[in-house]
């Protein structure tokens, strides 16, 4: 079965970073996003910034798809989202509650949810009345590419005809305090990015259009970081997708802001793929973690910049790596 992604819906930070109360310092931010007048009231006020994002670039996904949703097809549409860990914020002014508020309620039930990491899926199924499978994906800066992985699978098995598979990350104070504690001095960003996937023949039988194969994807567990790995890593996804190395036209990556690891990495990439553009990303969106990968893969869309390769890795170790092909009239 070829997978390939039919619409494509983003939430891009502003071009240039705006300045935060220390230490949080500058921040690739969505300045302008404004919840309740995209969603609505009450779905805004019941979601928290992580789930609102993700829930907007879903709907903007379905719409440049031009999938409709309808009763006939609704249980057969699923959403699986990935995340850092759900949204810290709402988890940290939960848990406040706890202490500031009076007694015997003290804490809001209904933000309850924010604790939650599943909440953005379930909220976006919710929302676009979604009835297929549903899936909530965490795996630090490698989400975005197990999301595809995980949604590539549902659709193998069966269990869905099309996906919503997305990834979202916030900017907040909390958040800013636990990037900066664990992951340390990048410039921080937010966004979302959701794709339509569904097989070829589906979207074609729907008079749907293409815009990139989802050609192969690779996440696992590693032994260790070391150029041959990232090389090794590289050349087996392009085997699966059946890509030769000198066709592919750009390869896009994190920083990990681990110096060890990322020298690595630059240079296991430019072995690999010595004739593919590097793209990084990071000074034009900063370090969106959790939801870095599926905007930098909206991006090479956005480029036409095909066939292309994402990589993501975890210096925890997990490498995930996606070859992205076109599509055949």
């Amino acid at each position: 079965m070829h997978i390939v992604i039919s619409g494509r819906g983003t939430v891009w930070p502003d071009p240039v970073p705006q300045a935060h109360t220390p230490p949080s310092g500058p921040a690739f931010t969505v300045g302008s996003f404004d919840g309740e007048a995209l969603l609505g009231r009450r779905t805004a006020q019941y979601n928290h910034r992580s789930a609102q994002l993700a829930m907007v670039a879903c709907g903007r996904a379905l719409d440049d798809a031009g999938l409709e949703v309808t009763d006939e097809n609704r249980d057969r549409i699923g959403v699986t989202l990935g995340t850092a860990a759900g949204s810290v914020t709402g988890m940290v002014e939960f848990g406040m509650d706890t202490f500031s508020q009076p007694r015997p309620h003290m804490v809001a039930a209904a933000k309850s949810s924010h604790c939650v990491l599943s909440s953005p899926a379930g909220a976006a199924a919710i929302t676009y009345g979604l009835r297929g499978a549903n899936a909530t994906v965490a795996s630090g800066p490698a989400t975005g590419l197990a999301v595809l992985r995980h949604a590539v699978v549902i659709l193998r098995a069966g269990h869905a005809d099309a996906v919503l598979a997305g990834a979202s990350e916030e900017f907040t104070g909390p958040t800013s305090w636990l990037a900066r504690t664990a992951r340390g001095e990048q410039v921080q960003g937010e966004g979302a990015a959701a794709f339509v996937l569904e097989g070829r023949e589906s979207a074609r039988a729907a008079g749907r259009k293409a815009l990139a194969a989802v050609a192969a994807v690779d996440v696992r567990a590693v032994p260790g970081f070391s150029a041959g790995q990232f090389a090794e890593s590289v050349a087996r996804t392009l085997g699966r997708a059946g890509v030769s190395a000198p066709d592919v036209s750009a390869v896009a990556f994190r920083h990990t802001g681990v110096a060890e690891v990322d020298e690595a990495q630059h240079s296991g990439l430019a072995r690999a793929l010595p004739g593919a553009a590097q793209v990084t990303d990071e000074k034009r969106i900063g370090d969106c973690y959790s939801a870095h990968a599926l905007l930098q893969l909206a991006g090479l869309l956005d480029e036409a910049a095909l066939p292309a390769v994402v990589v993501a890795a975890d210096p925890d170790g997990l490498l995930s790596v996606a070859v992205l092909n076109g599509v055949p009239e």
